[in-house]
């Protein structure tokens, strides 16, 4: 069951699991942290709206699941300079965000907190790994340097050797009591989409 919320021609999907997950985390997470996560992904995914624009690239659709949120356009293929444009804009939305953040004169506790979860989001999000930006990043230079089934396996094997170890701590932490289920719960999405990707 989805929710679906029209702007003009974009469509805003919400998935009943969305909901459903971000409600566990609100409840699960002891140290109220969750907005500080909330506030740098959208951030971030306004730096790749915001990109999509200035090229004039229509967007179709902004799809809100329980791991990921996803943006598709109207285009059916872009060229491979505008995709990693899009691709490294929201990394780049977060950074900016950061640096902002870090030259306010006042330096609270919130916006320390602020600054480090931009750049987590940032530099989470440049794992060379499934579906994230730094995923597509690779998967975009491969077809660029190799025949689209080379391209494909390099991409598969990169994305394992990455997520293997990050699942193991993330299930270690988890085992341990030492974080809450939200590392874990972004490493089983990513295998699940580098597994079952065409």
């Amino acid at each position: 069951m989805n929710l679906t919320l029209r702007l003009g021609r974009l469509r805003l999907v919400f998935d009943f699991w969305f909901f459903a997950v971000i409600a566990c985390l609100a409840l699960l997470n002891r140290q109220a942290l969750l907005l500080y996560l909330i506030l740098p992904v959208l951030i971030h995914e306004l730096g790749h709206l915001l990109v999509l624009a200035c090229l004039r690239i229509p967007v179709a659709e902004v799809h809100f699941a329980p791991a990921s949120i996803t943006i598709r356009t109207r285009a059916t293929q872009l060229s491979y300079p505008r995709e990693l444009a899009v691709a490294c804009a929201g990394v780049a939305a977060n950074l900016l965000a950061a640096f902002f953040l870090w030259r306010m004169s006042f330096h609270s506790m919130r916006t320390m907190l602020m600054i480090a979860a931009n750049l987590a989001v940032a530099l989470f999000n440049l794992l060379p790994a499934g579906r994230l930006d730094g995923g597509q990043i690779l998967r975009c230079l491969c077809d660029i340097l190799f025949p689209p089934h080379v391209a494909r396996n390099i991409s598969r094997v990169v994305s394992f050797l990455i997520l293997t170890p990050l699942f193991a701590l993330s299930l270690l932490l988890l085992l341990r009591g030492m974080a809450n289920f939200t590392l874990f719960l972004c490493c089983v999405y990513l295998v699940i989409t580098v597994l079952f990707r065409e």
